[in-house]
């Protein structure tokens, strides 16, 4: 069975992409990070919950330097609410955390290398490259190739694999339904719980998402 080392903050994206690994036949573990963001203790227990269903080991790690950088990663700064982020190439949203991918999916590249894993699933996605130039495929390409020089030289480097990456939200949903995924289990709000604030960017995709998809979302809002 190949090993893959799936990248996972617990939101929609993610999970659907870990669930997609472990359907694939992979040996799946869960690489889930602790930045600062706002919701940081509500997506640890996801993963942790994840890691349960796919029968996936989670290895944690906590990063501070992001801290107070984004409105995301402030105690202070409010974030955007109620339709005030736009996702397309006109400006950098405040919820944008500065290299944060690069960044992270080093570090998944990293532990993959420690674990002999092949592959790397990420949940990247064509909704959020709209804003964040790390969810495109020419982030992809270029770090696969990276990667090629980033390893032992006795080591088959793992490949970066995004099975979402050309979907927005609504085929997301549809595909994560397709697959099984416990979409029940997901957090996507940028806020702690205990329910799903409704407002913020992300829940705010997640909603259309669901809608556009003609599904019913399993989760709870305020």
């Amino acid at each position: 069975m190949n090993r893959a080392v799936c990248l996972c903050s617990g939101g929609l994206d993610s999970t659907i992409a870990a669930t997609i690994a472990r359907a694939e036949g992979n040996s799946v573990w869960l690489f889930h990070v602790n930045y600062g963001q706002k919701a940081e203790y509500q997506e640890r227990m996801v993963v942790e919950r994840l890691g349960r269903f796919l029968d996936a080991p989670v290895f944690s790690v906590d990063v501070d330097m992001f801290r107070n950088m984004s409105a995301l990663t402030s105690r202070e700064a409010a974030l955007p609410m109620d339709g005030q982020v736009v996702l397309d190439a006109s400006a950098t949203p405040s919820t944008w955390v500065q290299c944060r991918n690069l960044v992270f999916v080093s570090m998944a590249a990293a532990y993959a290398e420690y674990l002999g894993a092949e592959k790397i699933y990420v949940g990247f996605n064509a909704e959020e490259a709209q804003s964040y130039p790390d969810n495109r495929p020419e982030f992809v390409d270029r770090f696969n190739s990276l990667l090629q020089r980033s390893v032992a030289s006795f080591s088959r480097p793992p490949v970066i694999v995004s099975p979402l990456l050309h979907l927005f939200k609504a085929d997301i949903v549809r595909k994560g339904l397709e697959v099984g995924a416990p979409l029940e289990m997901s957090w996507s709000c940028y806020l702690e719980g205990p329910k799903h604030c409704g407002r913020c960017e992300s829940c705010q995709h997640r909603q259309r998402g669901f809608r556009e998809a003609g599904a019913d979302d399993p989760t709870e809002y305020m």
